[in-house]
């Protein structure tokens, strides 16, 4: 083999290997008062964003909300709209769930 020369994969060997489909949303993380009714939603996985008023926010677990999901309460366009105009959404907790 000479140095001009170059081993090429076949060209169908790329064709067929996708990258696996990401989950279409936006991935936010859900965090909780302690002592309070309110829960956020923030993109920011430290909640810095949050507002600090009251006791501290307690990291619950990551959410991704998409426009087709079907929730009680707040629609996954509301929940966009406070993102993107706060950097967060706030929504009441129920004690009985």
């Amino acid at each position: 083999m000479s140095e001009l020369m170059t081993i090429v994969a076949p060209a169908d060997a790329e064709a067929g290997a996708a990258a696996p489909a990401e989950p279409a949303g936006l991935l936010l993380h859900k965090f909780v008062k302690n002592d309070s009714w309110r829960g956020a939603l923030t993109p920011d996985a430290t909640g810095e964003n949050l507002p600090r008023a009251g006791s501290a926010w307690i990291y619950a677990n990551p959410v991704l909300v998409s426009p087709s999901d079907r929730r009680v309460g707040a629609t996954s366009i509301q929940i966009a709209a406070g993102v993107s105009e706060r950097g967060y959404f706030l929504f009441p907790i129920s004690d009985d769930a």
